[in-house]
């Protein structure tokens, strides 16, 4: 009976102690219901790790709030993608300088491509896939291309390897090394996410993605070089059978203000439009901080390039968009480029392009190892072959408060031959005045086979001509005379708008008000192509406060209750008479509509007519661009992965490293 009643008590007891249990769960859900829970905002981080005995490793550490706290290891990256959001994804990729130059590199590569891979699958689908597959002809010109890029890879890999001292060999040999891990973090994060993607880049692919920026002039060579009934055209009939390709070209703003606060200290304002297809429109900034050296010997100096910010696409390994921020010891510099116009197709006959470097890789070793705007520049000078394009290089470091040497002063013209007497301290200020200014602005232009490059600072600080809008005529007068393009004022800034840039919403609106919109030209004329993008940059020195911010998306003009003006008197087929294409909103004008040549897009091989590319810019304001409003026919390539409207405010990145 005791045993019993023991028994009973003790089943009493255990019940009593799992109601007990219970209700602190309750009570424990209850709280922990109402405790604040973390919020984060996409951004994925990873670490890359390697030792002798086991090689690379990756860390990931999925979504992160807390940035600066993400373990080093050899690299470390933090990546968001934000496309639908604001039209931008953004990547941050950080190396440590006390591993091998070769480890940072492939480190960086494999982060890059892990972290990033479906977008990378997507920006390779709706161009290089789809572009490549079109018809039979574009089918031949990729197997050339690729063949090409392949020989030259595999050549540029064995001359890096042994020309490990050369400065800018070595950076070469990196890019290379990132390129090769970028294809297997691509492979690793399909493999991880357990993707079935429909198709494998080839490694030839990763490589024709980085040659972006080369294309149009490998295209160029390949029409009238290559192909046999061309070439057989050529050498019979001369240059009149030449193959060139126009297309609406970048646009590149470049202003230097002299502060009314302090007359003697100077302000940049700098605006960029990229020109391309719309299927490109998966875009991407980027921050490399890589800690490389001038040599593979840890022993040797870091180069000066550490922290390079720039705008891009998945799996290109700098910007072909041309434009960068460059920061480091004793180093504060952007760099900006645009297409060249060029007539003289002559000058691919001394091309050898078996000599060939990609223009991105070029741009990344001398944006690394340059420590001025000369050596830039000169560094630029090598390898000049394919991706022909006008550069602008500023040193912000020197828009510091300055001497003014270029101003005129009132009355002069009075003294201009009056004897002068210096004695050697008035020497030695009037050197040291130039020395502080020489070598902040450079401009180098290159045609195929050769660069010219000049420092062009005095010019920028002669009152009433500091600007330089470069749209692809020639700034050189040599490089203008060679090319054989005709030059026109029109082309350039005149006096009422060099009065109006005065801040950087007045360089927005110039390059928007100038921007180019291929969907707008009509239903049988219109194309997938245009002016992409809007990147405004300017300098404070004497703040020295920067400014940067981007807009995603095919430019257009943010204006409200704006009735589109009325055409009248229509003209042939329909189209507006050339007087009334004149538009004071936008500072388009066409005179003689009949006269002006086709331009052929080397995308659609179509004709766009000069006439019907003033009607699209005037209809810049009729609002953003949206993919359902395109017919498949119109859109050409393809579209994963981007939003269908693109309709989004300026973003600028926040680095947390």
């Amino acid at each position: 009976m005791l045993k019993v009643v023991g028994a009973s008590w003790q089943k009493t007891r255990i019940g009593t102690y799992i109601l007990i249990g219970a209700g602190l769960l309750v009570i424990g859900a209850f709280f922990i219901g109402y405790m604040e829970r973390p919020e984060y905002d996409g951004t994925y981080c990873a670490t890359a790790l390697w030792t002798k005995q086991v090689g690379f490793q990756i860390e990931n550490w999925k979504q992160q709030n807390d940035l600066v706290n993400i373990p080093t290891g050899v690299g470390r990256i933090c990546y968001k993608d934000s496309v639908y959001e604001n039209g931008w994804a953004q990547i941050e990729v950080e190396t440590q300088r006390t591993y091998p130059d070769w480890v940072q590199a492939y480190a960086a590569g494999m982060l890059e491509g892990s972290l990033t891979w479906k977008n990378i699958y997507n920006q390779w689908f709706n161009t290089i896939s789809t572009s490549c597959s079109r018809d039979e002809s574009t089918e031949k010109f990729c197997s050339w291309l690729r063949e090409l890029l392949t020989t030259n890879y595999n050549r540029l890999k064995n001359q890096t390897e042994k020309a490990e001292n050369d400065h800018y060999w070595h950076q070469l040999h990196l890019f290379i090394l990132q390129l090769e891990g970028l294809e297997t973090g691509y492979k690793r994060g399909a493999s991880r996410a357990r993707s079935e993607l429909e198709e494998e880049i080839p490694f030839s692919d990763f490589l024709l993605m980085n040659a972006a920026a080369d294309i149009q002039d490998l295209k160029i060579y390949y029409e009238n070089y290559v192909l046999p009934n061309n070439t057989a055209g050529i050498e019979e009939s001369g240059n009149d059978q030449q193959k060139n390709f126009f297309l609406p070209s970048a646009s590149m703003l470049t202003k230097i203000v002299h502060e009314e606060q302090s007359p003697q200290t100077l302000q940049l304002l700098f605006g960029h439009s990229t020109a391309g297809s719309y299927s490109s429109m998966l875009r991407i900034q980027k921050r490399y901080k890589f800690h490389y050296h001038f040599s593979p010997k840890l022993r040797s100096n870091t180069v000066p390039g550490v922290d390079i910010t720039f705008t891009g696409y998945p799996g290109i390994l700098g910007s072909t968009d041309d434009f960068y921020m460059i920061k480091g010891r004793h180093l504060h510099a952007i760099v900006g480029g645009v297409g060249i116009k060029n007539e003289n197709l002559a000058l691919w006959k001394s091309v050898d392009l078996k000599k060939m470097v990609p223009l991105v890789a070029r741009v990344m070793a001398a944006n690394r190892i340059s420590q001025s705007r000369q050596t830039w520049s000169t560094a630029m000078a090598r390898h000049p072959i394919t991706g022909a394009k006008q550069w602008i290089t500023v040193d912000l470091n020197k828009l510091n408060s300055q001497d003014n040497l270029y101003n005129v002063r009132e009355g002069d013209d009075k003294h201009d031959d009056a004897p002068v007497t210096l004695n050697e301290k008035d020497r030695t200020a009037i050197q040291q005045r130039h020395d502080q200014l020489r070598d902040m602005v450079w401009i180098a232009e290159q045609l195929p086979g050769t660069l010219t490059k000049k420092d062009v600072t005095q010019g920028f600080l002669v009152p009433g001509n500091s600007s330089w809008l470069a749209n692809g005529v020639p700034y050189h007068k040599n490089v203008l005379e060679v090319s054989g393009v005709n030059y026109s004022e029109d082309q350039h800034l005149s006096a009422a708008d060099e009065k109006e840039l005065t801040n950087l919403n007045a360089v927005e609106k110039y390059l928007r008000s100038h921007g180019f919109r291929g969907d707008l030209l009509g239903n049988q004329e219109s194309i997938a192509y245009g002016n992409i993008d809007l990147k405004l940059f300017s300098y404070n020195a004497r703040l020295a406060q920067s400014d940067f911010h981007a807009f995603a998306g095919p430019i257009f003009l943010r204006i409200q209750h704006v009735q589109p003006r009325a055409l009248e008197d229509e003209g042939h087929e329909g189209l507006p008479p050339a007087a009334a294409l004149g538009d004071e909103r936008l500072s388009v004008s066409i005179e003689d509509a009949d006269s002006l040549a086709e331009m052929e897009l080397i995308t659609e091989r179509r004709p766009v007519r000069n006439d019907m590319r003033a009607i699209a810019m005037r209809k810049i304001g009729s609002g953003p661009f949206r993919w359902s409003e395109m017919s498949p026919v119109e859109a050409g390539g393809g579209h994963e992965g981007h939003p269908d409207e693109f309709n989004f405010d300026k973003v600028s990145p926040k680095w947390a490293w």
